[in-house]
């Protein structure tokens, strides 16, 4: 494979036009841009890999290399359960499991996890379980294997777990040290190499996006570290990283230092002064939508941009982002500078029925020329679980059966996090709901709800009540799903293979 790689740069680095659309098309770096971009990107081997491993169907080199040795290492079902252990951070059953299965030693530092991650890197803030590993022969300086930087054990780590692994050989990388403010140590790390200041690590950070005390980001600064460097996973600058953790002492110490504050910034730092700032370097901000083309400051991102775990949701406006930050008085001065289309989308955001239905009537041609981005709100309000706007926008007459790049409908959307309230109001505002319609990985609406019952992240879903509904309303039951372990679920899916 790595002859596969090498046979690309070389190509790409002679112009080849074969060359330079597989670059184009598959790397990160360059995907949302010109293909005359691309061309001139400086290609490395690693970035060849990683358009290799896309290739492949892999997200990563790393990814592609452990398919390749799992084809050529059967360790049965005891490979599982070491990941599912892991997971769970049960030492005791680890150990055990080690114990019986001596022959897992050999893929203890692969990257079975989330993101490239290794085991100890999963569990380095239970140190019982670090302990198990360790024992069994993992490497505590193995770093995870992610296309866009390798993460250490180090970083994005308490400061008591990061002690402990120091005390078991963790090596201090100059992004703990940024990180966790030892000053002493990167000084002395600068003194043999000046290139740490800069040096990208896990995401593709640089040590600034780990700073958050004022000493060592003036520090770093005085030496050349770049304010407006973004990582390569989420094409976010260090201010944008520390508003993603919902850090704002340390976002507003990178505002002294002169950071490019964006719009979303402005809003979430909760500064009118900040916000016209932004708006008057950028005008077209008033239009913005996290992740989305258009609004260079928070561009789109092949691991999308950091203010979409900010919100839990890419597409977000200014506006948006002013309500779920509870600031009134900026959403109002907002809506005051926006033209009357994007007037009708923050209403709509804001459920304010009134507002919405007024400037609908005042050009009734408004809502079929808005672009197919902004119709794609009734979807984002069906994902974050906004009942209300769901319900005033389908009042208005959006599409309901409006899909995304995923093929996902609001029903999909709403069914994967189990919002049950959003589910009823599009069932009863919708003649022929979209119920046998495969979203792009396959998925009915109520497959996709069984599916999020698994693995959506939002607290405040009923998934019981919502299979009911999509149920009730004439969905397929598939009996393999049966019997789920919860026995409401149960009653629901059986209520609908025993319909005729």
């Amino acid at each position: 494979m790595l002859e596969l790689a090498s046979s690309l740069l070389k190509a790409f680095q002679a112009a080849d036009n074969d060359a330079i659309d597989r670059v184009h098309q598959r790397l990160p770096q360059v995907k949302y841009g010109a293909r005359a971009e691309a061309a001139d990107f400086p290609l490395s081997i690693s970035e060849a890999q990683t358009v290799i491993a896309r290739e492949n169907g892999a997200q990563s080199w790393g990814e592609l290399r452990l398919r390749i040795k799992l084809q050529e290492h059967d360790y049965g079902d005891a490979l599982e359960q070491f990941k599912q252990l892991v997971y769970a951070k049960d030492a005791e059953k680890l150990d055990e499991l080690l114990t019986a299965q001596p022959a897992l030693k050999s893929t203890l530092d692969d990257p079975h996890f989330w993101f490239g991650s290794t085991a100890l890197i999963i569990v380095k803030e239970h140190i019982d379980v670090v302990d198990v590993l360790l024992k069994h022969g993992a490497d505590i300086n193995a770093r995870s294997q992610w296309w866009a930087g390798d993460f250490h054990i180090l970083e994005v780590t308490s400061a008591e777990a990061a002690r402990q692994l120091i005390e078991r050989g963790a090596q201090i990388t100059a992004h703990a040290a940024a990180e966790q403010g030892w000053l002493d140590w990167l000084k002395e790390a600068f003194a043999q190499d000046p290139a740490i200041i800069n040096q990208r690590g896990g995401d593709g950070k640089t040590p600034l996006h780990y700073a958050r005390d004022p000493s060592v980001m003036d520090w770093l600064l005085a030496r050349g570290a770049d304010l407006e460097a973004r990582d390569l996973d989420h094409a976010s600058t260090p201010l944008q990283w520390m508003l993603g953790e919902r850090n704002l002492d340390a976002a507003r110490e990178f505002v002294k230092r002169g950071a490019q504050v964006d719009i979303f910034a402005a809003v979430m730092l909760g500064e009118q002064a900040l916000v016209e700032r932004a708006l008057a370097a950028h005008p077209e901000a008033i239009r913005a939508r996290v992740n989305q083309p258009g609004y260079g400051l928070a561009p789109p991102a092949d691991g999308s941009h950091q203010y979409v775990y900010t919100f839990n949701a890419a597409g977000l406006s200014p506006h948006q982002a002013a309500l779920e930050c509870g600031h009134t008085d900026i959403f109002d001065a907002l809506i005051k500078r926006s033209p009357p289309d994007v007037q009708l989308l923050a209403y709509c955001a804001a459920g304010d029925r009134e507002a919405a239905e007024a400037i609908a009537a005042a050009d009734p041609q408004i809502l079929p020329q808005l672009p197919e981005g902004d119709r794609r709100q009734l979807i984002h309000a069906a994902w974050t679980g906004k009942a209300d706007a769901v319900n005033l926008m389908a009042a208005l007459g959006f599409d309901l059966h409006i899909r995304d790049d995923d093929l996902m409908t609001p029903l999909h959307a709403a069914a994967f996090h189990g919002f049950a309230d959003v589910i009823s109001v599009l069932l009863t505002a919708d003649d022929k709901p979209p119920l046998d319609w495969l979203n792009g990985y396959g998925g009915t609406p109520l497959g996709t709800c069984m599916y999020g019952r698994q693995h959506s992240w939002r607290a405040e879903g009923d998934f019981p009540a919502s299979i009911k509904l999509l149920v009730e309303a004439g969905s397929e039951v598939n009996v393999d799903w049966l019997p789920t372990g919860d026995a409401e679920v149960d009653a629901a899916l059986r209520a609908g293979i025993e319909t005729p």
